[in-house]
């Protein structure tokens, strides 16, 4: 399993995001439920300013496709990452 970088750049307080610890993130997939989902700030067509690592965000990839985007660390100086998993979508603890 993959850990997500926290958010600890000052600009994060205006960001809202689910916990990391709702989802679990694979080298091939990341894995959550539909409320997890819905709490993650869609950008289909643009990324998000204000690029730190941590912040995440989800990207439509097709029909009822979604996949999971994030901020990572990065190899250059000042630089970030763009990393994405396909979302696998389980069932909410509450419907079960």
């Amino acid at each position: 399993m993959i850990e997500l970088p926290q958010m600890t750049h000052p600009l994060s307080r205006g960001w809202s995001q689910p916990p990391a610890d709702q989802m679990a993130v694979y080298d091939d997939i990341a894995i959550m439920d539909q409320s997890t989902l819905a709490l993650l700030p869609e950008y289909s067509t643009t990324i998000p300013t204000g690029a730190y690592e941590g912040k995440m965000w989800r990207r439509a990839n097709g029909p009822d496709n979604w996949l999971l985007c994030w901020y990572g660390p990065s190899e250059k100086p000042d630089m970030v990452s763009i990393n994405r998993r396909p979302i696998r979508l389980i069932r909410d603890e509450k419907e079960q």
